[in-house]
């Protein structure tokens, strides 16, 4: 089961790369698919570069949503369906939601626009790699996209446990850690990075993991030994989604990278 998820995604995964590219038929394609007559949401996104090597660098989009679009994410979102926790499978669910973008394209092509736009800024301006990929994990927290609960957002209807889809979180500019964390692994995963999702029921927290390069070691925030794990025999190097001020390798001084005990694993 595992295997054919992540053939269907890889194919997805292509398909996103073939509507980013210059080819001017795959670019009418894209408007194509993108229009409609429906009445649309502008939302703005402004967010800066945390560079660990002081590089300078303001991030400015506007993205275009179809609310009814949104709406059906929700009525087809696999944790709608739920009630309680307690009766909640988030392996199963987060696999399906996957199933569920890989079948509807539209689901990813705003995740595949926040891509495009970091790639040419960080190309323009001669960002480095880890620097490039900072700026998707400034992206995905505060203030650009705020932390709230899921029993508190009336959006979703107040339940005690709900994973947004991408477009929901980009369009709701708030969600709980397991949501913001699936919007950073939808948009390392574009980027062609292997990511873990990780879940922890013991400290109540989800983050995610990107693939890890050795060179990067200097410039973590925190010791190797706590923001360090390996999956398969490759490293992954821990990412905070919720609040400010975490580059990449930073994690809070109350747990480790070891504490989670769930990892789902995401290949580029």
């Amino acid at each position: 089961m595992e295997i054919v998820i992540l053939i269907q995604f890889a194919v997805i995964i292509l398909l996103i790369k073939l509507l980013l590219s210059k080819n001017k038929k795959i670019k009418e394609a894209v408007s194509l698919i993108s229009s409609d007559n429906n009445e649309t949401v502008s939302i703005t996104y402004s967010w800066k570069l945390d560079s660990a090597r002081k590089s300078k660098l303001k991030g400015h989009l506007t993205l275009r949503f179809d609310p009814e679009e949104i709406k059906e994410q929700r009525m087809n979102n696999p944790f709608a369906t739920f009630n309680n926790v307690n009766n909640l499978d988030t392996t199963t669910n987060l696999r399906n939601m996957y199933f569920y973008m890989l079948n509807h394209p539209r689901t990813l092509l705003h995740v595949a626009e926040v891509v495009k736009y970091i790639n040419k800024e960080c190309s323009r301006n001669n960002i480095g790699e880890l620097d490039k990929l900072q700026f998707v994990l400034d992206f995905v927290q505060e203030p650009n996209v705020k932390y709230n609960y899921d029993q508190d957002c009336a959006e979703i209807q107040y339940p005690k446990e709900y994973i947004r889809f991408p477009d929901e979180t980009l369009y709701d500019r708030h969600g709980d850690c397991d949501c913001k964390s699936f919007l950073a692994a939808t948009l390392f995963h574009l980027m062609g990075y292997d990511v873990l999702f990780l879940i922890s029921y013991k400290i109540h927290h989800a983050a995610i993991c990107i693939e890890f390069n050795d060179r990067w070691k200097a410039l973590l925030q925190n010791s190797m030994e706590s923001v360090i794990t390996e999956y398969e025999g490759r490293k992954y190097v821990y990412c905070e989604t919720t609040s400010d001020h975490f580059r990449i390798g930073g994690i809070s001084p109350d747990f480790t990278v070891k504490d989670f005990e769930i990892k789902i694993e995401l290949k580029g």
